[in-house]
């Protein structure tokens, strides 16, 4: 066992490898240009001009208030100059890595989780947690991609929020001689809740995942404290009626009222993504040809191959998960929080695209947590050196990777490119590089994509 001294320089040893880490392989995205909605979002959005008139700011998308708060806070000091857009995303970013470390750590010191093995390498661990998911090259769309810091911006608070809730619990179940501290901590929660209610929807699930906290790591149900639930459970009540009552945001879909829909119905938009969080989970364990706007038929009906066998294999591993519980819990909690957290935009909720890679931020918190799980009972339990030697040649992989990513978004052309390259036959690329053609005066090739454009759609 570490000494107290040693265990806290460990500890700020693993957040300093955890920034340098971050800053190193974004360091070439700094510079991007906008890409795709940034320019509806940020540099064509007169909402976000004056940082002092929040009720503009609120008016035009309530539900990411927070989010754009934040875009209208760039743009006070920044104007439209990307770079300082681009390190407030990765500062988002790292801090989110940090946050999967607390939290790793936290449940590793959880009266359930304290007899494992497991426990006994909990600082290191948390700290392969942190790491896989600050290197994994899908986290690119939601930290390069300037507006897709409302995925990673909600996920801070989202992960801020469970890990200074597991933090008064198990300062509760410690001593109650803690109250001044456990008040301090339950409150940030609280706030860190709420806050990440008003940055994106899909935070819609915390309360959900603080109950399947308490149920994973405490000792039983005599140690589950109602009263600090319910003020939690009175949170996802904030999303809906913040949308019924200002009419800005489409209740059943997830999007600006005076957006376009989606032009699919449920049920096609359910049986889609079966397939698609098949495509994510190949994404996570085998993060290669990345794509920002995949080409990706609708399923009609369950019985197709692809659709059915999706469905299958996902409801075994759900199946797996819970018949692992007992014996491998911080495993079989990975995956549940992997599903739970992907659950406001893979279910029945349409929405105009049915795959983005930004999506995948928040549940690769989950990702991380299971990927070091498994490694750790498969060889570190018996070979913490061999598993030491796994992660971090996974890790530099993944970050050569997410540098190499990075500069496909150097610019429109790049990226786009890149897109029609895996998307041939889908129309928008095609419509967005005539814009960006024309944008730098290349009449004869825009004109070309849009007529491509044309043919396609």
């Amino acid at each position: 066992m570490l000494s107290n001294s040693k265990l806290a320089y460990s500890k700020v040893f693993a957040i300093i490898i955890l920034f340098c880490l971050g800053f190193i392989i974004y360091s070439n995205s700094l510079d991007s240009s906008f890409q795709f909605d940034d320019y509806n979002s940020i540099a064509e959005n007169l909402n976000i001009r004056n940082l002092s008139s929040l009720k503009t700011i609120w008016d035009y998308w309530p539900t990411r208030f927070i989010t754009h708060l934040s875009i209208a806070l760039n743009y006070h000091f920044h104007k439209l100059n990307v770079f300082g857009y681009h390190l407030f995303n990765l500062a988002i970013h790292i801090i989110s890595a940090v946050l999967a470390w607390w939290l790793t750590y936290l449940s590793l010191s959880s009266p359930v989780m304290k007899d494992d093995t497991i426990s006994h390498q909990a600082n290191l661990i948390a700290f392969f947690v942190g790491l896989v998911f600050i290197a994994h090259p899908i986290q690119t769309q939601a930290v390069t991609y300037t507006i897709q810091r409302t995925a990673s911006l909600a996920a801070l608070f989202y992960l801020a929020s469970l890990s200074l809730y597991a933090k008064s619990r198990l300062l509760q179940l410690q001593s109650q001689n803690l109250r001044v501290k456990i008040s301090i901590y339950y409150i940030g929660s609280l706030i860190t809740a709420v806050l990440a209610m008003f940055t994106k929807e899909m935070a819609i699930t915390l309360p959900l995942m603080i109950f399947l906290y308490e149920f994973c790591f405490l000792k039983s149900k005599k140690d589950i404290n109602s009263r600090s639930l319910i003020p939690f459970l009175i949170t996802l009540f904030i999303i809906p009626l913040t949308m019924l009552l200002t009419k800005s945001v489409d209740f059943l879909q997830m999007r600006r009222a005076i957006e376009t829909g989606p032009g699919i119905s449920p049920i096609h938009y359910l049986l889609t993504q079966f397939r698609v969080t098949v495509n994510y989970l190949r994404l996570l364990f085998m993060p290669l040809n990345q794509n920002l706007d995949y080409d990706y038929t609708i399923s009609q009906s369950l019985w197709e191959l692809p659709t059915l066998a999706s469905l299958l294999l996902l409801t075994l591993i759900l199946i797996t998960a819970i018949r692992i519980f007992s014996r491998y819990r911080l495993a079989s909690f990975a995956v549940l929080w992997f599903f739970l957290t992907l659950l406001p935009e893979s279910s029945i909720i349409p929405i105009k695209d049915v795959i983005f890679e930004h999506r995948l931020y928040l549940p690769m918190a989950g990702f991380s947590l299971f990927l070091v799980s498994v490694i750790y009972y498969l060889l570190g339990k018996n070979n913490i050196k061999l598993m030491f030697f796994i992660i971090f040649t996974i890790a530099i992989w993944y970050s050569i990777l997410t540098y190499n990513r990075n500069l496909v978004w150097k610019d429109e052309l790049t990226l786009l490119n890149d897109t029609i390259k895996k998307s041939p036959n889908k129309a928008r690329p095609y419509n967005n590089r005539g814009l960006a053609y024309n944008n730098k005066g290349n009449l004869d090739k825009a004109i070309s994509d849009f007529n491509k454009a044309k043919e396609l759609n």
